[in-house]
């Protein structure tokens, strides 16, 4: 069988439509977290970048309880449940960990402001690279939930992998480069740059741990 659209129930397309919502959020705040990245340690738009991506992660949360609901309510079948459950909270953690990186940014914005010198600039385009992987990772999500093509479902996954391992490449690179200039960095410096690196690459594995959760759910409805 090559579609999904006939076998699946009512309750199952209204998760499917409330997941699709959740990467929805999820797009929006690494849209706002690249913006946040092009404005170069500027304190006050930082601050407000934070609160938008705060006002997203509540939505997020918001959604990700509704849906759990519907999940656990009986609304879907009983062997995709878990699975369900699990993408749910994964499509959540990417909000989280953008709420991560935006606080992240605004703390050291606040540091620059009360006189840190910046030793190195260009690590906005590092990021900015990662966080385009992200956006392209999400979108794929997005289509595999809205169609019913089972092969569409299929390839989403190999092509969210090799974009998860295209931002391995990124973040293996950004490491060699902050490793090399280490000496001139001081610690604070050092520890901004490597803890956005783990986030956007947290945020990288969410995306393939999601994509290969919807294919799980696809070939248990498919049984």
């Amino acid at each position: 069988m090559n579609r999904i659209e006939g076998i699946l129930v009512v309750g199952e397309k209204k998760v499917f439509s409330e997941l699709a919502q959740i990467v929805e959020i999820a797009l929006e705040a690494n849209t706002v977290l690249t913006r946040m990245f092009k404005m170069g340690y500027n304190e006050s738009p930082l601050i407000e970048g934070l609160h938008s991506v705060q006002d997203l992660h509540k939505r997020a949360v918001d959604a990700a309880f509704r849906c759990g609901e519907d999940i656990t309510g009986g609304a879907v079948s009983p062997n995709v449940i878990d699975s369900l459950l699990r993408f749910t909270q994964q499509a959540a953690d990417i909000v989280h960990t953008n709420l991560h990186i935006s606080r992240e940014l605004a703390r050291m914005a606040k540091a620059y402001s009360a006189g840190l010198e910046m030793h190195h600039a260009g690590w906005d385009s590092v990021f900015e690279n990662m966080l385009g992987s992200v956006e392209e990772c999400l979108l794929k999500l997005k289509q595999a939930l809205s169609t019913s093509d089972v092969s569409e479902i299929m390839q989403s996954r190999e092509e969210v992998q090799a974009l998860e391992e295209q931002g391995d490449d990124i973040k293996d690179q950004g490491f060699d480069r902050l490793y090399g200039i280490a000496p001139e960095l001081n610690y604070l410096e050092f520890y901004h740059y490597q803890r956005v690196l783990h986030f956007c690459e947290d945020s990288l594995n969410g995306c393939e741990n999601c994509s290969s959760l919807l294919v799980s759910v696809v070939t248990s409805i498919l049984k």
